[in-house]
């Protein structure tokens, strides 16, 4: 299975972004017509840059989610976003969005682990105080692999990586906007050690660059180094800097081949 994994550089405006994707989309699938999925990086519709605004959370029944449906299905390629969404509850979480090549569109997994931060030199973040939490992993399916869900931080805790490693799912999921600090010193570490710890495939799209609000003059900074993970922790695929794209091949025989050498699964004892 062939997935590409785009980078992005979201604003705070929905109108802008959603053009971006649905533009990265034919780039894609023009380049290489055989991708049977596109995961976008967390805050793919709506990355707040204004600190004080309250964020814009995508309804289930807004026209976006229509555009993208129609696109999907034109393409006939799997959508995977990662935004701010109102739920059926009327809550608004941070979540990730499948829309299938046949244009349902299921919410997959609502963000555990939200970033309550205040690093050095750095005003806090707290996501807390705009998202409630999620309580549950997530696993879904698409032709013959299977995928576990997260988002961002998430990456920082094993044990949800631990619960998708118990079902063997083939590739986990990491769309993100980390900070460039943090970036810096733990990205690539934490998912080479998910991928090698889980023995599967590591796919983390993430936003990049420096993100400025189209109402302010205020800004915000990414780190970007979009990355696809071999199940062996070796680094398949790199976009470091600017926004596009790349594709990675998921292999059943490459799974097979690590999991036979080094048999963690007949090992486990927790």
């Amino acid at each position: 299975m062939k997935i590409a994994l785009a980078q992005l550089s979201s604003t705070d405006d929905v109108a802008t972004n959603l053009d971006s994707i649905l533009k990265i989309v034919d780039e894609i699938m023009g380049a290489d017509p055989l991708v049977s999925l596109i995961v976008f990086p967390e805050n793919t519709l709506y990355f707040r840059i204004v600190a004080a605004e309250k964020v814009v959370a995508i309804d289930l029944q807004s026209e976006v989610w229509s555009a993208l449906q129609k696109k999907a299905q034109q393409k006939k390629v799997n959508l995977h976003l990662t935004t701010a969404i109102l739920d059926t509850d009327k809550k608004v979480y941070n979540a990730s969005v499948l829309i299938r090549e046949n244009g349902l569109v299921e919410v997959l997994y609502r963000k555990v682990h939200l970033f309550d931060m205040a690093l050095s030199g750095q005003s806090p973040i707290r996501e807390s105080d705009s998202f409630e939490r999620g309580s549950v992993a997530s696993v879904f399916q698409i032709g013959d692999f299977k995928f576990g869900s997260s988002i961002c931080y998430d990456l920082r805790f094993a044990e949800l990586y631990a619960s998708y490693a118990a079902q063997e799912v083939d590739a986990i999921l990491v769309p993100a906007a980390f900070l460039v600090k943090t970036g810096q010193a733990h990205w690539e570490v934490l998912l080479r050690a998910r991928a090698i710890e889980s023995q599967c495939f590591v796919l983390a799209p993430a936003q990049v660059g420096t993100h400025r609000s189209v109402r302010s003059e205020d800004q915000r900074e990414t780190f970007g180094h979009t990355l696809g993970i071999g199940p062996w922790g070796e680094i398949l695929t790199l976009k470091a800097e600017g926004v596009g794209f790349v594709i990675v091949e998921l292999s059943q025989q490459t799974l097979k081949a690590v999991r036979t050498q080094i048999p963690m699964k007949s090992h486990r004892r927790l």
